[in-house]
C-alpha cells in the first residue's frame, strides 16, 4: 500500500549521542544544472508506506536526486522511519546489506556490473536513518526501482523468516572463527567455522515462515537449504562485526 506521510522534525541533540553516527556522503540540496535539475524533478519527493509481516508502518521518502558530472552516476538519498529498527544502526545496516545482496546482486544480469555501485548509511535518530545510493542510471523509472529496492530490501529485514536467520546468529557466532588477510590496499576479513550446517536446519512446528525464494510449504529439503541460508547468513554478520564498514562489499 502507497501512502504519503510527513516527516515530522525532532530535537534529537543528546538522544542518539550514544548511536553509530556516518558522515553523509550526498549533500542535502538540488542540482543546478539543467541535466541535474531534470532528473531531481523526475523522482524527488516521491513517497511509500508499508506494513512489514512483523511490526509496525515503515515510511520512506525519496528526499535528494543529484548526478555527479565527474563520476556519471546519480546520487539518491532515501529518509526511512522505521520504529521497528534495532537500536543499533549497524545492525540493520548489516541485514540490509545481506539481503540486497541475496535478492540483487546475484543476478546474473549484476554480477560484475551492479545498478547500485555504492551505499551508504546515515543515522539520523532512534527510528530514522538514511540511505545514500550511487545509481548508474539517469533513467526515472530505473531510479524508481533503485528507490524501490530499499522498500523491499527493509520488508525482508522485518520477516519472522529473517528472524530465524537472527536467532541463528545469536546462538551461533561463537562457533565462527575470523581470519585477516591485507589484500590489494585494504585488510579482507573471512568468518569460517567446521560446524556441521544441519544443526541450524529450521524444525517443522517450531520455525515456521515464508521466505521469498520458495512457494507454498516448506518441505524438508527446502529446510535443509535453509540452513545452508542461515550459515551464510550468520557468517556474513560475524564478518561483518569484525570488520565494520570495511567489511561490506558496496562501500
Amino acid at each position: 500500500m502507497r501512502s504519503d506521510f510527513e516527516i515530522y522534525h525532532m530535537d534529537i541533540s543528546g538522544v542518539i549521542s550514544s548511536l553509530r553516527l556516518a558522515q553523509s556522503v550526498i549533500p542535502e540540496q538540488e542540482s543546478t544544472s539543467e541535466r541535474r535539475r531534470k532528473i531531481f524533478a523526475s523522482v524527488a519527493g516521491q513517497k511509500i508506506s508499508f506494513t512489514p509481516e512483523v511490526g509496525e508502518e515503515i515510511d520512506l521518502q525519496l528526499r535528494n536526486c543529484a548526478f555527479d558530472d565527474d563520476e556519471k552516476l546519480t546520487y539518491l538519498t532515501v529518509s526511512v522511519n522505521d520504529p521497528n529498527r534495532p537500536t543499533d544502526l549497524f545492525q540493520l545496516e548489516t541485514d540490509m546489506r545481506y539481503h540486497y545482496l541475496q535478492i540483487y546482486m546475484k543476478r546474473a544480469t549484476e554480477l560484475g556490473n551492479p545498478l547500485v555501485k555504492g551505499m551508504n548509511f546515515v543515522e539520523l535518530g532512534p527510528e530514522d536513518f538514511k540511505v545514500e545510493l550511487k545509481v548508474e542510471s539517469t533513467d526515472p523509472p530505473t531510479l524508481q526501482l533503485a528507490f524501490e529496492r530499499i522498500e523491499k530490501v527493509l520488508a525482508q529485514v522485518h520477516t519472522e523468516y529473517h528472524q530465524f536467520l537472527r536467532s541463528m546468529y545469536e546462538r551461533y557466532k561463537d562457533e565462527f572463527e575470523v581470519t585477516q588477510e591485507f589484500e590489494n590496499g585494504q585488510m579482507r576479513y573471512t568468518a569460517e567455522s567446521d560446524m556441521d550446517k544441519r544443526e541450524m536446519i529450521p524444525q517443522p512446528g517450531e520455525d515456521d515462515f515464508e521466505i521469498w525464494t520458495m512457494e507454498g510449504d516448506v518441505e524438508m529439503h527446502d529446510r535443509i537449504t535453509i540452513s545452508h541460508y542461515a550459515y551464510d547468513y550468520v557468517k556474513y554478520a560475524v564478518g561483518a562485526e569484525a570488520g565494520g564498514d570495511s567489511y561490506f562489499a558496496l562501500s
